[in-house]
């Protein structure tokens, strides 16, 4: 997965942030798993505040490790337990693979 994910065409300055509608239909995780992962640390959801609400929403890189761990769930049919061991794995990984991207272009 070398590739780099866009989910959006929204200025780079205002990023496109999906609803947790949207987050539970593309990774197939109920809002209760992700409301563990984002305890756990894995993502963090944007809260936007609406008239009667504060409503969970998620940027592009939350959306791409959600679907990380969707593809591990699926896949490989790991449990919460396993992608806890393996999510901050993929999270580094994610990481380190954005620095050289960003030191190959100097």
């Amino acid at each position: 997965m070398n590739e780099e994910i866009t989910y959006s065409n929204a200025p780079e300055n205002e990023p496109y942030l999906h609803a947790i509608e949207e987050v539970v239909n593309i990774t197939g995780f109920s809002r209760h798993t992700i409301a563990i992962f984002c305890r756990q640390g894995f993502v963090a959801p944007v809260e936007r505040a609406t008239d009667a609400e504060v409503e969970w929403t998620f940027d592009d890189d939350a959306l791409r490790m959600l679907r990380h761990l969707a593809q591990l769930h699926q896949r490989h049919g790991l449990d919460l337990e396993g992608l806890g061991l393996v999510g901050p794995i993929l999270a580094e990984l994610e990481t380190l693979r954005t620095e050289v991207r960003f030191l190959r272009r100097r």
